[in-house]
């Protein structure tokens, strides 16, 4: 190896470290409390689950949105640019998603009539960022949209969490946008539970 080559490396490892940027793989893992994984596969095409095991999964996705399906209770669509949601063109999306809980106009909590076994924490410019799986094959993560009194917490038994930096289905928030993600402290104080055929504000630039 080259003394050019080290130092072009070099530069690369300290840039990532200081600007704290997520790498976009298409392969992510999240990690319950209990240890139990899901593994999201963009590349492969896979996700891994402790109740399914690997099943296929269908890139659904186009110029307007990525979309992740399995056909068979797994489910995800949205924007690839974070502007996208300003216009609140939800419905063209394949799969609209009903809005559960909205955290500083930068975090987003949603479930899909077409996967509702599933809850997704979604934070703009990282990706999906959390999953929660239902703690029975039929539990219907809309039911949590009817309860007023609802606070995220409760449902962490069911969290599972990014790990790492991988992203996947990040979008692209260009360069007026800066979302920063929640703290644990915040999120009981600021957590806002919408109404089952709402969506939430779209985020705004800062």
């Amino acid at each position: 190896m080259t003394r050019v080559t080290q130092m072009i490396i070099l530069l690369v490892v300290l840039l990532s470290a200081a600007t704290g940027q997520s790498v976009s793989s298409g392969h992510a893992v999240f990690v319950a409390s209990s240890g139990a994984q899901i593994e999201l596969d963009t590349r492969t095409g896979t996700l891994k689950t402790p109740r399914s095991h690997e099943v296929r999964l269908q890139d659904c996705s186009d110029k307007f949105q990525v979309c992740l399906t399995d056909h068979r209770g797994f489910a995800f669509a949205y924007f690839r640019a974070c502007n996208d949601a300003g216009f609140g063109n939800f419905k063209l999306l394949r799969f609209p998603p009903k809005t559960v809980s909205v955290l500083h106009n930068s975090d987003v909590w949603m479930v899909f009539d077409a996967s509702p076994n599933y809850l997704f924490h979604y934070a703009y410019t990282k990706g999906i960022v959390g999953i929660y799986l239902g703690p029975t094959a039929s539990f219907d993560f809309r039911s949590v949209l009817r309860d007023r009194n609802l606070h995220l917490g409760s449902l962490d038994a069911t969290e599972y969490r990014l790990t790492g930096p991988n992203t996947v289905a990040a979008c692209n928030a260009g360069s007026d946008v800066s979302a920063q993600p929640p703290t644990q402290q915040s999120l009981p104080a600021t957590n806002t539970l919408l109404h089952e055929s709402g969506h939430a504000d779209p985020p705004k630039p800062k």
